[in-house]
């Protein structure tokens, strides 16, 4: 009898211990609780059961992608020819290269990116201009005005540099040992038009002493609106990679710390969101489209701004 009572508390013992390790891995209760479950289709119990990752099974980059800041403007003359370097970057190598084209200047705002009769549509967004009135300001930056650009925010001699820079430095992140991965995983449901995403951020470096933090770049793939080439205004230009905002309102997006540290010694961040229509003319309301935006996800020192690793998803 006490055999039986041994083994039948060693079965009960095993299933809760194998239950909650499951439970923690799968549904971290500190991290549900910031997400607005209302975006999801149907229940949220079965959003758990069957949307929630399983990390392991899900593989992360071993190699170190790119991703080049680009600052421009709609009326900046000389920002259409450095935004097709940044292109060609990026179709040369699609799966690692990846471009942000932020609207904004030095001081946020400036000349270039107005919203006139003629350039009529408004690119910048609270984000955007707070990152440019930042950099601007940052002692040694080399940001001093549009165009200019950064990959990976890597000091050449300065972070930002013009855009015949932009070649090399992701060259150099390409080639460079990957200290930081990301896995990720985006959930959209077109019936709410909402997306969540998950993510699980390993340290492969303990050399990494600074505090590190993630962003997520919402970006609209492509519009055809006004730009200023050469001097010549130009009303069907093709403006790539927007940068509409950042995934959580936060510019420097969220601190890996404690709270979002799991016991596996790995971080976990999740958001849920609402995608918002394209952009349109002043005035206007933009269609909705999922298919033409994209999410970059970035894990960044919060001491020399560098970015260590970047990843993309899609909504559709």
């Amino acid at each position: 009898m006490k055999t039986k009572l041994f083994f039948g508390l060693l079965i009960l013992v095993s299933f809760i211990t194998s239950s909650c390790d499951k439970v923690e891995n799968i549904y971290s209760p500190a991290v549900i609780t910031a997400l607005d479950t209302t975006l999801y289709d149907g229940t949220w119990s079965e959003y758990l059961e069957n949307e929630w990752p399983d990390f392991a099974t899900l593989t992360a980059s071993s190699m170190r992608n790119a991703i080049i800041e680009d600052y421009t403007g709609h009326n900046c003359s000389n920002c259409p020819s450095a935004a097709s370097i940044a292109h060609a970057l990026h179709e040369a190598n699609p799966e690692r290269v990846f471009i942000a084209s932020v609207h904004s200047g030095p001081l946020g705002m400036s000349n270039f990116q107005q919203v006139t009769s003629q350039y009529n549509v408004d690119f910048t967004n609270s984000n955007s201009l707070e990152l440019g009135t930042f950099f601007g300001n940052l002692p040694g930056s080399g940001f001093l005005g549009n165009p200019s650009g950064t990959a990976n925010r890597l000091i050449a001699s300065t972070i930002f540099y013009p855009s015949a820079g932009w070649g090399p430095k992701s060259s150099e992140v390409l080639a460079s040992t990957l200290k930081v991965a990301i896995k990720s995983k985006l959930n959209y449901f077109a019936s709410t038009k909402g997306a969540f995403i998950h993510t699980e951020v390993e340290l492969l470096d303990a050399s990494i002493s600074n505090e590190l933090a993630m962003t997520v770049y919402l970006l609209q793939d492509s519009m055809v609106a006004p730009q200023n080439v050469s001097s010549i205004f130009t009303p069907n230009y093709v403006h790539r990679d927007i940068h509409r905002k950042n995934i959580s309102g936060q510019t420097f997006g969220r601190t890996l710390n404690a709270s979002v540290l799991n016991e596996n010694g790995r971080y976990y961040l999740d958001y849920s969101f609402v995608v918002p229509n394209q952009l349109a003319p002043a005035g206007g309301s933009g269609t909705f489209d999922a298919s033409n935006m994209h999410v970059l996800i970035y894990v960044f020192d919060k001491v020399t701004y560098e970015i260590y690793q970047v990843v993309k998803e899609k909504f559709i």
